[in-house]
This record gives C-alpha cells, sequence and structure tokens, in this order.
C-alpha cells in the first residue's frame, strides 16, 4: 500500500527541487524570449518575400493575359474589315484595292502608322459589292492609327458625315487622309488603350504616302529600340519641348506594311497576255489573258504595355504582337 504525502510535505519537495535547479522554470529567460524572436522575425521576412513574389508573379501574369487580349481584339477587327475592302475602276486606268498605308516622319524616322481602308463605313460590306466604276467616298474610309492626343489609344476611325471623294491613286492621297485625321467630328473609338509610348526627336513632323509598295520591308534593320526611341509615360502628352532647339514628339508604336503580289514594280511595263504576264507573281497562278487575281497582304505590328507592370530606368516592359491578313481580288490593268 503506497504512502500517501501529505501537502504541505509535497510543497516543500517542490520548493526543494527549485532551490537545487537555481531557477523557476514557469517563465522563459531573457535569452530564450530573444532567440524566439529573432525566429518569428526571420520566418516573417521570409513569408513576406514568398507573398511579395507571389502576388507580383501573379500580377505580371494577369497583366499579360490581358495584353494578349487586348492585341487580339484589336487584329481581330482589322483583319474583319479588311475582308469588307473593296475595289473600284475608272474608265481607263487599272483596277485599285481601297487600302493603304501613310507614313509619318518624324525627325529622320519614318514609321508607317497609318491603315486606310475602304470598308462602307463600320458596318463593311464593300467588298461584297463587286468592284466599283467610282471613286470611294470619305465617309465609306477606316482609318486605323494612334491617337495624337493620348498616343497609348490605338483607334479606329470613321466620318460618317464627310461626302468627298478619295482617290487612293492621287498625288495628294496623303493631304487628304490628313485632312480627315484632322476633323474634329470623325467618330473615333479606341481598340486598344495600352500601346507602348516612345519619344522621338524631331524639328519638324511630316506625312508621306507609302500606300500598296511592296517594296518597302516590315521588318526594319534599326529594330524597336532605335526606331521608336525610347519609352515615355503613357501618360505624357503628343509633344513636349526640351530645353534644346530640337522637340520631342510621343507616338505610339504600331506599324502597318502592305505586300502586293504581283507588285507594282513587276507590273510596270508588262504587256498584258504576253509570256512576262504569264510568268508574273500571281497567286496560285490564277491568270488570264485579260486579267489575274492579285494578293495584298497586311502585315501589322503593335508594343503593348503590360497592365499593372511598371517599366525600370532605361528599360522596355512592351511585348510585341504581329498578325497578318490577306485580301485577293481580279485586277485588270
Amino acid at each position: 500500500m503506497n504512502a500517501r504525502l501529505h501537502p504541505n510535505r509535497l510543497s516543500e519537495n517542490v520548493n526543494a527541487i527549485r532551490v537545487r535547479d537555481g531557477r523557476d522554470r514557469r517563465a522563459m529567460t531573457l535569452a530564450e524570449l530573444l532567440i524566439g524572436m529573432v525566429i518569428m522575425g526571420l520566418m516573417t521576412v521570409v513569408l513576406a518575400g514568398m507573398s511579395n513574389a507571389v502576388n507580383s508573379a501573379w500580377t505580371y501574369t494577369k497583366g499579360v493575359e490581358i495584353t494578349e487580349q487586348s492585341a487580339a481584339a484589336a487584329f481581330e477587327r482589322i483583319k474583319y474589315m479588311l475582308a469588307q475592302t473593296g475595289t473600284y475602276r475608272l474608265t481607263g486606268q487599272p483596277t485599285r484595292l481601297g487600302m493603304a498605308v501613310m507614313s509619318r516622319t518624324v525627325g529622320s524616322t519614318t514609321i508607317p502608322d497609318v491603315l486606310v481602308l475602304w470598308t462602307g463605313g463600320r458596318n463593311g460590306g464593300m467588298a461584297l459589292s463587286g468592284t466599283q466604276a467610282r471613286l470611294p467616298v470619305a465617309s465609306e474610309l477606316l482609318i486605323y492609327t494612334w491617337d495624337s492626343s493620348n498616343p497609348s489609344q490605338l483607334l479606329e476611325i470613321a466620318f460618317p458625315g464627310s461626302s468627298g471623294n478619295v482617290d487612293f491613286a492621287a498625288t495628294d492621297f496623303s493631304m487628304t487622309i490628313s485632312t480627315l485625321l484632322a476633323d474634329t467630328t470623325a467618330d473615333r473609338i479606341p481598340l486598344c488603350d495600352h500601346l507602348r509610348v516612345s519619344s522621338l526627336s524631331a524639328t519638324a513632323a511630316t506625312t508621306t504616302s507609302g500606300a500598296s509598295s511592296g517594296a518597302t520591308s516590315y521588318y526594319p534593320t534599326t529594330g524597336f529600340g532605335s526606331m521608336y526611341g525610347s519609352s515615355v509615360s503613357s501618360g505624357s502628352t503628343a509633344t513636349a519641348t526640351t530645353s534644346s532647339a530640337a522637340a520631342e514628339q510621343s507616338v505610339g508604336c504600331v506599324r502597318f506594311d502592305i505586300v502586293l503580289a504581283p507588285s507594282d514594280a513587276e507590273l510596270a511595263g508588262v504587256t498584258v497576255g504576253s509570256t512576262q504576264w504569264y510568268q508574273l507573281t500571281w497567286p496560285q497562278g490564277s491568270v488570264g489573258s485579260r486579267s489575274g487575281m492579285r494578293q495584298a497582304t497586311l502585315n501589322l505590328e503593335l508594343q503593348i504595355e503590360p497592365d499593372g507592370v511598371v517599366a525600370g530606368t532605361g528599360s522596355v516592359n512592351a511585348i510585341p504582337f504581329f498578325d497578318s491578313g490577306s485580301v485577293r481580288y481580279v485586277y485588270e490593268p
């Protein structure tokens, strides 16, 4: 039979143990407390770093996904309207496709960033009307370019209130388009609002025509950076003046290019129905003694900044997107 300890005797034994150990085990020592705080601090720093990395990765991935969707939507819209492009043929003149690219020259840099399509307006349908025996009307045009007041936006511009004729082969074609772009009553709809905005040095800015040329190289040897210059904030105004004599002009990074097969140079001087006529680069060899099937390929390029991603000093976060579409029409010289 085990003897029971008296409560007073038990308390004396506990006190004796405390005396022998030299410390009270009911609390942590200062050293143990400091070590615990250090460990907890290190764990907090590690967890905070991991959380920040995960959040940054999620933000970047979401930005890239939105950017891809924005580029795809813009490309699909432009290619859809490309398929609506009509043709016209005046007496004594060859068949002309209502599609052209205009180039703007800023300083020593020339950028083909204005696309003109004769679609019949935003509802399209001009291609289904067949080859017309009249000139296009301004109200039937669509123009794609960046917004001069907000270069980060890619616009689709229509002119429902304009009634003047537009000849894509006229020498004053570029002046006509420039006048239309300056029209404050034009109907402007943004297709993309995250274009990369670059700053180019310019003492003067002019506009030249680059319509229907198959000799222009789509990919310049200068590359993106040297062609477009340094990036600027997407909230910048279209033109900013520096302390020097030259001005800095902000431009949206978008390019268009048209490649024709056969090209204008190949068709020049060739007699219809001759051996040289049949040897031209007709798509799939579709050619007859009086006409041939001509193909126009439109190459597109957009540089878009991912949403929510801030570029560091001297760096570019913009993602280049490329696409192309083509349309064929019967060409008669």
